[in-house]
């Protein structure tokens, strides 16, 4: 063995180890052979875990499968009356992917008035609390007066629906009625005299700087012009109800089948008999070619004799007569 302080030889008798003179320790078998004691560990509490929800199993009982049957039943009642209605409007068999796609359809647009009935109550609620009206929140609103997009704080909504901040305030000061507002058809906008007396918008200028037609001005903060209408009752005997030129929807075949689409009431029908009456028809009788709003080429054809004096197509029918005479020249000849 050797000393634990020098490492010197020493003898396993030796209490003392002759170099250093550093005692000697003796450990006997036992010792070395005895195991350490061991240190028990201690045992940790359980951890708790959520157990995992398992739905419970429901027999069917004879109750559930009788209103299931019920409702089915009721599901395809109401499919063979849409089928019934179908036919009758179509004239002829409905297939079943039409049924089933006009169901869909339906069933769709039923759960969206569902959901747009649900926000209505919501906000008509929240009203009787705000009575003068409120901030809506979110984006995507459209100010049911000048149709602009609006969200969060720059909306305004009341019993009058849904508006920006500057029509909001044309109302609270009277420049526009809350009939506006309420009554999309009391009153014309630039881009309905387009649509309804075809007249692009400098011919509009035109006719209220002769002073032939009163707008309704709102204006912003700045003092520009935000947006104008034309109330038909301060144009009595000059502007008709909007439903008179309402645009009338036209069936066209299209790969064998009926499809529908709307088309300009002039196309149709005479302008003397629909606005016989009012001076809107004298005002556009005085419209040049650049204020007219011809972007019915295609239409043309088909436009009723008495709409072609006013609307001046004879220009848009020769030239493209002119443009197809030049194409007939243009071919070689075979």
């Amino acid at each position: 063995m050797f000393c634990t302080n020098c490492g010197n030889k020493t003898n396993t008798e030796d209490n003392f180890c002759g170099n250093c003179g550093k005692a000697i320790k003796h450990i006997s078998v036992s010792e070395v052979e005895r195991p350490s004691p061991k240190i028990e560990s201690k045992p940790m509490p359980p951890i708790y875990k959520e157990p995992e929800y398992v739905p419970p199993t429901v027999q069917p009982s004879r109750r559930n499968s009788q209103s299931d049957a019920k409702a089915e039943k009721k599901k395809e009642e109401h499919k063979e009356e849409l089928r019934k209605i179908l036919e009758k409007e179509q004239g002829r068999e409905i297939t079943e992917q039409e049924l089933f796609e006009a169901n869909l359809w339906l069933t769709n647009y039923a759960k969206l008035m569902y959901d747009c009935a649900q926000t209505e109550f919501q906000r008509k609620k929240k009203l009787e609390e705000n009575p003068k009206g409120f901030h809506l929140e979110g984006k995507g609103y459209t100010c049911c007066v000048c149709h602009n997009s609006v969200s969060d704080e720059q909306t305004w909504y009341d019993e009058n629906g849904i508006k920006c901040l500057i029509c909001q305030e044309a109302l609270d000061k009277n420049i526009i009625p809350s009939s506006v507002a309420s009554n999309q058809d009391s009153w014309y906008s630039i881009h309905d005299f387009e649509s309804s007396f075809f007249m692009k918008p400098n011919a509009v200028r035109r006719f209220v700087k002769e002073g032939l037609l009163n707008p309704r001005v709102i204006k912003d903060s700045s003092g520009r012009t935000h947006f104008q209408l034309f109330l038909i009752e301060d144009h009595e005997g000059i502007l008709p109800p909007k439903e008179a030129t309402k645009w009338p929807m036209v069936k066209f075949k299209k790969d064998g089948k009926d499809w529908y689409h709307s088309e300009p009431w002039f196309a149709h029908k005479d302008p003397k008999e629909v606005l016989g009456g009012y001076k809107i028809l004298e005002y556009m009788s005085t419209m040049k070619e650049n204020e007219i709003k011809q972007s019915y080429p295609d239409l043309s054809f088909q436009l009723h004799e008495g709409s072609k004096s006013i609307l001046k197509v004879d220009c848009i029918e020769e030239k493209t007569e002119k443009s197809a005479e030049e194409n007939t020249k243009s071919e070689p000849e075979k």
